[in-house]
């Protein structure tokens, strides 16, 4: 397979104000065939690693592919693995231990009488094969979706919903749960499978006393709205729960604390907002602590991302989704759309909110806060205009503010922005050769004390409730790239 790699913007950004440097890019990676990445991960190195699908264009199968970039967003490997049959193969998830990489997936045959299986993969840091395993599902079922943890015993946890076909309806999806040994053996697992219910699973997490999981689970019990499934360590159901204000499906459950858990969903009627991004925090006998949703406004849906929408690193918690969302042609939309990303506080109060995108129709799969304070985003950009029923994958790295750093593109001679006087008092006067740009002024510990629109080539500001000191200002367009950053005293 050959790849166009288009990387829109990749530098080092590193300011006056931060402790450690912070890497910004944007890139899209495209070819003639369909493409998905559906989870990542930043390794023990700072590269990040993608794992999902691609389509054969002879044989229109699915195979597992793999994306391995640098911090920086540079390209390091590009896999694709696809078994010597005639099965198609889709990669869900990935971890890392030992430097090692562990993938999983699912195989299908398109036979609905033999069996399909959960595929393991072992690979070094190179991406090559050290082991592979397939573990077989009932018959007639394959995994259509799944989320998988590594639990205090060191085996993976499987939490998704299997599909199937029988004579009332044509594709019926049922709750799985799997265990897996990290060498890849097949221990345990509970499937669910009841006529004319379409129930699903979509996210797990281990409770803090390593005694049991904690399940989440949709549609169960003929209710529409979310609950927490508890499960045994053998995987037996021992109690259902429903979860606050009726808040469902893509979950992407995340410890805040030892007591605490955050998670993202869809709203319910008369309970939380419909079309938004919907967040609570719960304790540990699921009831509510904070709630606040999020969405783009106007006739436009909010969808939570598929995979990860909710990542938490240190102090840094980012909650991620698609906003336009075309709920009936939801890949091969004709709509613009944006990738949706707010970091928060604990409390779920907003600290700013972006989108990115909008030029095509993106689709948010999986988000990841990284060591350095910033998050990265992996999903589908489509140009219906250019594109027949082909994504292309966008990834976007973004800084600990929300932004893709651009001072490439500022030509020296040529300065957009001028700040006077400086040193200065009460005042700021503005002079910029760019409209409906952004100015904002930061003070040492890196917070934002002033936001302010341009929508003249000149504007003053009144500085007067600031402290003496150094603050740094940045210039952000309409894309929320930095295009210019300076230094600013007040006496």
């Amino acid at each position: 397979m050959r790849n166009r790699i288009i990387i829109l913007f990749t530098l080092l950004f590193f300011t006056e104000f931060s402790s450690f440097a912070q890497y910004t890019f944007e890139k899209i990676v495209s070819d003639t065939s369909d493409q998905k990445i559906h989870q990542l991960i930043e390794d023990l190195d700072g590269n990040f690693v993608m794992v999902g699908q691609t389509i054969n264009s002879s044989n229109y199968l699915s195979q597992g592919y793999i994306i391995k970039t640098d911090s920086m967003g540079n390209l390091l490997s590009e896999v694709v693995i696809q078994p010597i049959d005639t099965n198609s193969y889709i990669l869900f998830n990935i971890h890392c231990v030992d430097s090692n990489y562990y993938l999983l997936g699912t195989s299908a045959s398109q036979n609905t009488n033999v069996y399909r299986h959960v595929w393991y993969l072992k690979l070094s840091e190179n991406l090559e094969i050290i082991s592979q395993k397939k573990s077989k599902l009932p018959i007639g079922k394959w995994f259509s979706y799944f989320n998988s943890i590594i639990d205090s015993d060191s085996n993976f946890v499987l939490a998704g919903y299997t599909t199937r076909m029988d004579s009332v309806q044509i594709y019926h999806n049922d709750p799985a749960f799997y265990k897996i040994s990290l060498e890849g053996d097949s221990m345990t697992s509970y499937f669910l499978s009841e006529p004319l219910k379409m129930r699903y699973a979509y996210d797990l997490l281990e409770d803090i006393g390593n005694t049991q999981y904690f399940t989440f689970v949709s549609r169960f019990e003929s209710s529409s709205a979310g609950q927490k499934l508890i499960l045994t360590k053998e995987l037996d159901s021992v109690g259902l729960e429903p979860v606050p204000l009726g808040i469902s499906d893509y979950y992407s459950p995340t410890y805040l604390t030892d007591t605490s858990i955050i998670m993202c969903g869809h709203g319910s009627p008369g309970q939380s907002e419909l079309y938004s991004l919907n967040v609570i925090s719960v304790d540990l006998q699921n009831q509510l602590i904070d709630y606040n949703h999020f969405e783009i406004g106007g006739n436009m849906r909010d969808h939570p991302a598929i995979y990860n929408g909710v990542s938490k690193n240190d102090n840094n918690i980012y909650i991620g989704g698609t906003s336009n969302l075309d709920y009936y042609n939801p890949y091969w939309s004709t709509n613009d759309s944006w990738f949706h990303l707010v970091k928060i506080n604990p409390d779920i109060i907003p600290i700013w909110e972006y989108w990115y995108g909008g030029d095509a129709y993106y689709f948010l799969y999986s988000i990841l806060a990284t060591t350095d304070g910033g998050c990265i985003m992996v999903g589908n950009r489509y140009d219906y205009e250019t594109q027949n029923q082909e994504r292309d994958i966008y990834i976007v790295k973004v800084d600990s503010n929300g932004l893709i750093t651009w001072t490439q593109e500022i030509p020296l001679n040529k300065p957009e922005l001028t700040v006077y006087p400086n040193p200065g008092t009460n005042q700021l006067n503005i002079k910029t050769t760019v409209n409906c740009t952004d100015f904002e002024l930061i003070n040492l510990n890196g917070q934002v004390v002033i936001r302010h629109r341009l929508n003249d080539n000149q504007s003053v500001i009144n500085t007067e409730s600031l402290k003496s000191g150094i603050y740094f200002y940045r210039l952000i367009d309409k894309k929320n790239k930095a295009i210019e950053t300076g230094k600013w005293i007040k006496k």
